[in-house]
């Protein structure tokens, strides 16, 4: 039996395609592609999934390797990937930046911890909702969503018959605005009855001037802020399964789905 150059190149093309679309996504979305996640575990991952993937695909056609069809193939694949990653990112983004506004509200926004998650300083409070952002992400089967929109996408969006246009680019930044809209609505209650609790001590100060309002105060929004915190969870949790609704929509309203 003669292996053509051909029938090699196609063989080769069979897995490379699926393989950068989903190395795209694992390189940029949350949880799988956090910074704290090995780039050698995140490959593996990408390449075992590719392998399980391929076999379902329709074969795309083969091109010239180096041409200008097979570089313009690649970076379509890539951009494709990052973009759906880059949906489930501002997800999270949103999440923090609620939780830092809730930190700010609380006398917190000088307690920051490092989050390996992100590569970068966060709050606490937007660190503890980011832990319970990604453990509700995993048990709401969201990584399993992520692989099968992913498989999909390779039937909406056909290798080879051409990436994301404008139209797909203008709806992920209308996406965007939208998302972090979504994020301060989620602090928004918190926020509200922290900024009454501050009025109400700056009513006090002002009938007890002689009042340690910095010993006083405090200590008052810290123990408020956590007891919003601990009654608000069960409408945080609702909230963010809305969103993440509202991302796997985005995502296949961008793949054609």
């Amino acid at each position: 039996m003669t292996i053509t150059d051909t029938q090699l190149i196609a063989w080769l093309q069979q897995y490379l395609w699926p393989f950068l679309r989903i190395g795209g996504v694992f390189m940029v979305a949350p949880v799988l592609g956090a910074r704290n996640v090995p780039a050698r575990i995140r490959l593996s991952i990408a390449l075992l999934v590719t392998l399980i993937v391929v076999p379902l695909l329709p074969m795309p056609a083969v091109m010239e390797m180096f041409s200008a069809p097979w570089w313009r193939c690649i970076v379509e694949q890539l951009v494709i990937g990052i973009c759906i990653g880059f949906v489930l990112t501002l997800v999270f983004e949103a999440v923090v930046m609620g939780g830092e506004l809730i930190s700010y509200s609380m006398g917190l926004s000088f307690a920051q911890m490092a989050d390996p998650l992100r590569g970068a300083s966060t709050p606490v409070v937007g660190q503890f909702l980011l832990i319970l952002a990604t453990l509700l992400f995993l048990a709401l089967g969201g990584h399993l969503t992520l692989i099968e929109l992913l498989v999909r996408s390779f039937h909406s969006l056909p290798i080879g018959q051409g990436g994301f246009g404008l139209r797909q680019f203008e709806s992920l930044l209308r996406y965007g605005g939208q998302v972090f809209a979504d994020g301060l609505l989620l602090a928004l209650p918190v926020v509200i009855a922290l900024l009454v609790a501050n009025l109400g001590l700056g009513v006090v100060s002002r009938s007890a001037p002689s009042l340690n309002l910095f010993a006083v105060g405090f200590p008052v929004t810290l123990i408020a802020g956590l007891v919003l915190l601990r009654a608000g969870l069960p409408a945080f949790t609702e909230q963010l399964a809305r969103l993440l609704d509202a991302a796997w929509l985005q995502i296949a309203t961008m793949l054609g789905g």
